[in-house]
């Protein structure tokens, strides 16, 4: 289940062995309401927010650490990007070529170790935006 949430990040990382059209199927029509996709029956919602969703996959689906791939999050925060790399890691997961993030979106699974289209749920983030600095 999703649940919007203002200053959080969800994440799904791990490794594809799909091809990038068939990858990218899983995410076809997930701003639709009420459409029949594949990602909307995942997360059990009617709509995902491509302002806030992001997707990256490593050209040619090569395998790299997961601080490499992880460097492609849509995060606020380095505190966030570490947080990120150390449940990976505390998860058995040290290298992949593809994720997904949802930021203000809290993700919470029906099922612990289910894959969402070959990838693992690592976990939900605090990340507050950051506030602009003021001059003195």
């Amino acid at each position: 289940m999703m649940f919007d949430k203002e200053g959080v990040i969800s994440v799904w990382l791990g490794t594809s062995h799909k091809s990038m059209e068939d990858f990218n199927q899983y995410t076809d029509g997930m701003e639709s309401q009420g459409a029949n996709s594949a990602i909307l029956q995942d997360f059990a919602v009617g709509f995902v927010d491509s302002d806030m969703f992001g997707a990256y996959g490593t050209a040619g689906n090569e395998v790299v650490p997961v601080e490499e791939l992880c460097r492609e999050l849509g995060c606020n925060s380095v505190e966030t990007l570490q947080a990120v790399v150390a449940a990976c890691k505390e998860q058995g997961i040290h290298v992949g070529n593809s994720l997904y993030y949802y930021g203000n979106h809290e993700f919470v699974p029906e099922e612990q170790d289910r894959l969402y289209n070959d990838l693992y749920f690592v976990g939900v983030f605090p990340d507050p935006k950051k506030k602009p600095r003021t001059s003195k």
